[in-house]
């Protein structure tokens, strides 16, 4: 299944709050920004300091090559929401086989942000849906909800593979705006193929770049 290309946009409609569109790729098609063949480790790794403590989700790209992901920052053995920025996830079975039903919620610092005018925010998630012959993509965006619920298809197992992102504008004045992203890759397996690492770039970015030179890494389940 390596060398992934979308073709077509099905259709678009709406659930509740949410807007879903769906594409199709095909395992025959030629694209290196969606090859999936690729395999990643991720890991947890956990940086005590004086004050606070650090948990960091990591994606092993290769050697030397390691991307952060998902942070935790905990403060006297509290979490500190405004410094931490990571998902729940909940996968279960559904009666429809190979199918299973997932919700995410995405916490950060603008989880709790008043919505109206001056104040918006768009959380996106886009997930893979896997067949025998082919694989297609879900993108599922909500306005004024932190948390989605999702429903997709893997005639292998329930491994998940998807991307969630958010971003943030704040009018401060008339002229000016406050302008905030965020990307994180959506496993829950520690062992993974996910192609919108590299499909977003993610691997390029200096910002979330890791030496992990004399530093013991542990598997994240």
């Amino acid at each position: 299944m390596r060398n992934l290309l979308l073709i077509f946009t099905i259709c678009f409609f709406s659930i509740s709050c949410q807007k879903e569109e769906k594409k199709y790729v095909s395992k025959k098609s030629d694209s290196k920004k969606l090859d999936n063949s690729k395999r990643y480790l991720r890991s947890i790794m956990r940086l005590n300091f004086k004050d606070r403590t650090e948990e960091i989700e990591i994606y092993v790209i290769k050697k030397n090559d390691t991307i952060s992901n998902q942070i935790k920052v905990l403060k006297n053995n509290k979490l500190d929401t405004i410094e931490s920025c990571y998902y729940d996830l909940k996968i279960s079975k559904t009666d429809k086989p190979n199918f299973y039903s997932g919700t995410i919620t995405l916490h950060s610092k603008y989880e709790n942000l008043k919505l109206n005018k001056n104040n918006r925010r768009t959380i996106e998630f886009g997930y893979c849906n896997l067949n025998k012959d082919s694989l297609y993509i879900n993108y599922i965006t909500s306005k004024n909800a932190s948390t989605l619920n999702f429903e997709f298809k893997n005639y292998k197992n329930e491994k998940l593979n998807g991307i969630l992102y958010q971003i943030t504008e704040r009018d401060s004045t008339k002229e000016l705006m406050n302008l905030n992203e965020i990307h994180l890759l959506v496993d829950n397996f520690p062992d993974t193929n996910n192609f919108f690492l590299e499909s977003y770039d993610l691997h390029k970015d200096k910002k979330r770049k890791i030496n992990l030179k004399g530093l013991t890494l542990k598997k994240d389940n």
